[in-house]
């Protein structure tokens, strides 16, 4: 059994290509977690969780499809930084 401050044994990697250039990582551990990883693109948030039956559903977005992630980036990191709204 790994320690709190060490990460799980890592089992496996796959990478599923997606349209624009973009990558899902999925890696799998010893311990029974998956880590996504989405590479390339706008910055990703969660916009939903679900237990379905037997299994998890993990909603990402890139800002683009419904949610303000891409707005809330942009307002946080961009030049509207200094506090103004747009």
């Amino acid at each position: 059994m790994a320690a709190a401050d060490e990460r799980p044994m890592e089992i496996r990697k796959r990478d599923i290509p997606l349209s624009g250039g973009r990558t899902l990582r999925v890696t799998e551990f010893g311990n029974g977690s998956i880590r996504l990883a989405v590479q390339a693109g706008s910055p990703y948030v969660v916009t939903s969780l679900e237990q379905i039956d037997d299994g998890a559903v993990v909603k990402l977005s890139p800002g683009r499809e419904g949610s303000n992630a891409h707005r809330n980036w942009v307002r946080d990191h961009g030049d509207a930084a200094d506090g103004r709204e747009e």
